[in-house]
């Protein structure tokens, strides 16, 4: 199934229902599907064609979701920018992508017009504004304009499965970023996988989107938008989403766990009434047993974990609601500390370093395949090469699956520490160091030694108010069992940096101590 068919019929089946609801605007089934067509064919007037990329530099509004689905119905490629990136990193993307259009919004122009020289291939320039500083250019367009200008009328434009639907830009936390392509039949089958997943999902649903459109959370528009559900969008400002579930009645949150975390945080949480929610689907980033126990503690058996990446989007595997057990066994408790099951229509295995499947409860490497992969990186045949063998996925993940078919996530393959000629996972030190009562946030990374190549320093975040020493902590490391893993000091932060994808950034972390090193390896 395409995408652009799914709207479709969506729109035919529920054209009343409410869509949409953001700040100061809503939208019904039959308004919205209006406001798509008209743009669609506004880029069709425009000399746009199917294939063409298309940037899109927005915050979460009506206008980013209008130019999602008009696209699909054209058939031209999204590349969606990541709006808490900057100049250089936009710049990168839309020249690497070749794009033809950049659709932005009036608080970026200033940007724009600083990089625009340097934009290869852009050659028109639609901004979603007031009468934006730009207009005076040639090659510039008023998105509210040309929407009101064009056609209602669906564009008559066939897509096919292996179309081209999204570049999906990974967040380069090694190099520069790869562009992910994304076909029309991935993008459809990921809103199958969810709705199978983390469903089931009905008009009377209400999902507020707290991530940007641009990356996780769009990917869940489109799968309750299919059920006849209502898409919502707010500013993340905790309190601010307390009110909202309580004023709009929200059945379902998407986040990741630093905004959990945050939320959680909130001292009159408590006087919000938050009846109506009843699913909260956190992924993207890794999460503390601890953390999770206390969000269980509070919201209630309401939370499921995906795992996914760019490559094999959202979809790999789900802690569900069912899964997420505050009483059991220590076994069934330590599912907590999984990333769950395979989900259907998945296929996910543990390979060793010869490429072997790995036996119950050995480590190696997840690999995993389905409809929803990639195509490969865009104009990069080599590394589609080392990431895409045989229709599987190589993730980079290191794993193991116990004996219930659980995926446990050690770490990346890319952290992994190498001291003394031992292979040493930070996430395993993570787990342990979180769990002091006075530690909030914890990031273990490796640093030059001259005795073993590299040394394991934790980076700690106390909580607030709280004192502790280095030696306090490595005594509860040493006590906690972790041996040779055991750091070799210990650094304290006011807080640990985070990407523009709200995952620790461990790049930056590292450099002080590689600056002098020509590698991160010693």
């Amino acid at each position: 199934m395409i995408s652009k068919y799914l709207i479709q019929t969506a729109v035919r089946e529920y054209p009343d229902n409410l869509a949409f609801i953001g700040p100061n605007r809503r939208l019904t089934f039959k308004q919205l599907d209006a406001n798509v067509n008209r743009l669609a064919n506004a880029l069709l007037d425009l000399g746009i064609n199917k294939g063409d990329r298309i940037g899109i530099l927005l915050r979460n509004c009506a206008a980013y979701i209008e130019t999602d689905f008009a696209l699909s119905k054209t058939g031209m490629v999204r590349v969606a920018l990541n709006y808490r990136l900057g100049p250089p990193d936009h710049e990168y993307v839309l020249n690497d992508a070749g794009s033809k259009v950049l659709i932005y919004g009036d608080e970026f122009a200033a940007d724009i017009e600083s990089m625009k020289s340097r934009l290869r291939s852009v050659e028109k320039f639609i901004c979603l504004s007031q009468k934006s500083r730009q207009q005076d250019h040639a090659d510039f367009y008023d998105f509210n304009e040309i929407v009101a200008a064009s056609s209602p009328d669906d564009p008559q434009i066939e897509i096919d499965d292996d179309d081209l639907h999204a570049l999906v830009y990974t967040s380069g936390t090694t190099g520069n970023p790869k562009g992910v392509m994304i076909t029309e039949k991935a993008w459809a089958s990921v809103a199958m996988n969810i709705l199978l997943n983390y469903g089931p999902v009905t008009q009377k649903d209400i999902i507020l989107n707290l991530q940007q459109l641009s990356h996780g959370a769009g990917y869940f528009v489109l799968p309750f938008f299919i059920k006849g559900a209502t898409n919502a969008i707010v500013e993340f400002e905790p309190s601010l989403v307390f009110k909202t579930i309580q004023q709009l009645r929200v059945t379902v949150l998407k986040l990741v766990p630093v905004m959990l975390y945050k939320l959680l945080e909130v001292p009159d949480k408590h006087e919000y009434d938050l009846g109506s929610l009843n699913h909260i689907i956190y992924g993207g980033s890794p999460i503390s047993r601890h953390r999770l126990v206390e969000a269980l503690g509070f919201f209630g058996p309401k939370l499921a974990q995906l795992y996914g990446q760019a490559e094999i989007p959202m979809c790999i595997s789900t802690l569900s609601r069912e899964d997420h057990l505050l009483q059991g066994s220590e076994a069934e408790l330590k599912r907590l500390e999984s990333s769950g099951k395979p989900n259907v229509n998945v296929a996910v295995k543990i390979i060793d370093e010869n490429g072997q499947e790995a036996e119950t409860g050995q480590m190696g490497e997840v690999i995993a395949r389905g409809d929803h992969a990639m195509k490969g990186y865009w104009r990069m045949p080599e590394a589609t090469r080392e990431t895409l063998k045989d229709g599987w996925v190589y993730t980079g993940d290191i794993g193991y699956m116990d004996s219930k078919g659980f995926l446990f996530l050690v770490d990346r393959k890319k952290d992994m520490i190498i001291s003394g000629a031992f292979n040493i996972f930070p996430a395993e030190i993570e787990k342990i160091l979180i769990k002091h009562p006075l530690v909030n946030e914890v990031a273990v990374i490796g640093v030059p030694d001259e005795k073993w190549g590299e040394a394991v320093k934790a980076i700690v975040v106390l909580e607030p108010g709280a004192k502790a020493t280095e030696k306090e902590i490595l005594d509860y490391c040493k006590q906690s069992g972790l041996g040779f893993r055991t750091p070799k000091s210990i650094d304290f932060l006011n807080e640990i940096p985070r990407n523009p994808y709200g995952k620790v950034d461990k790049k930056s972390l590292r450099q002080p101590y590689w600056a002098h090193f020509e590698k991160d390896i010693n």
